[in-house]
């Protein structure tokens, strides 16, 4: 299992490998690579040479013997760009088919491609199924050719009344099966956002969904903490989660992705001389939860 961290935590701050060698030095065996810029189509990610950049970014990494195992596609469009159809064709859509390949160039594994949420999702669930089993399929074939997995997450919402956390797409368990076994392909798998669990009221706790999701289904994880009643994206320890039945659900799994933090305010904020501290905390702490998953995984 590869401990990873969020590449935005160091880069652009530092150069490509200067970011790359202060995460092996702290103890980083991978990064996860933020897409979300490739929405402005002007940014770097779209300019000419776009491709040269990251198969620099690759020749880096492995020169190195780092990878970039999962990325983040984009998902701050407006409403307006996800309804209107003519916005969604020509623009939403190619962002993700470019991030997808510009995936395959790095070597990722999984991207995490949020499912369609824009707005009110209670009373609405049907709507954004058939609405995201359509997304989904569309994207599956892109997925295949630049052989990177689609990440389904969970997701939280805010009641736009009260202003409370509420129920999103696939934030109960039983919605999220509904999704993967749906789509039923192995390039759809599910990324558990321990965080997100956190958040929506229900009976069922995170390793409720990391049990119900299994072995096979849940391939990729976003790691945080929080208060359960803001996305702080702490890390772990700092919140309210219990992290020690985390690890053992997803021993119990044989979890078979990696262990991957979305924590990257932790450190970016810090001054340039604590950073290799702060990063080498972040890694200490990583493997020390990716040895309890490994205590509670089956006896061969």
């Amino acid at each position: 299992m590869k401990l990873s961290v969020p590449f935005s935590t160091v880069y652009p701050r530092y150069d490509a490998e200067t970011a790359v060698k202060l995460l092996v030095d702290a103890g980083f065996d991978a990064a996860d690579f933020d897409l979300d810029p490739v929405r402005n189509l002007s940014h770097p990610y779209n300019a000419d040479g776009w491709r040269e950049l990251f198969e620099e970014l690759r020749r880096i990494a492995d020169r190195y013997g780092f990878s970039f195992n999962q990325a983040h596609a984009p998902f701050h469009f407006t409403t307006h760009e996800w309804e209107n159809e003519e916005s969604f064709r020509s623009y939403v859509m190619p962002c993700f088919i470019h991030t997808l390949e510009i995936c395959g160039i790095l070597g990722v594994k999984v991207c995490i491609v949020h499912p369609l949420h824009y707005y009110v999702y209670e009373g609405h669930e049907e709507f954004f199924f058939e609405k995201n089993m359509a997304y989904y399929r569309e994207l599956l074939p892109y997925a295949k050719q630049f052989n990177v997995k689609i990440g389904v997450e969970n997701m939280w919402n805010r009641d736009p009344r009260r202003g409370v956390i509420s129920h999103d797409t696939c934030s109960s368990t039983k919605e999220f099966l509904r999704y993967l076994d749906t789509l039923n392909d192995e390039y759809a798998v599910a990324c558990l956002d321990l965080g997100h669990v956190g958040l929506v009221y229900q009976p069922e706790e995170i390793w409720d969904f990391i049990r119900a999701l299994g072995h096979d289904r849940l391939l990729s994880l976003h790691v945080h903490d929080n208060n359960f009643k803001d996305d702080q994206h702490y890390l772990p320890y700092n919140g309210k989660i219990d992290w020690d039945k985390v690890t053992q659900a997803l021993g119990e799994i044989d979890y078979a992705g990696d262990f991957t933090y979305e924590t990257a305010f932790s450190v970016s904020r810090m001054h340039d001389e604590f950073v290799p501290t702060a990063l080498r905390y972040m890694a200490d702490l990583g493997h020390h939860l990716c040895d309890l998953v490994d205590r509670n995984r089956p006896i061969n």
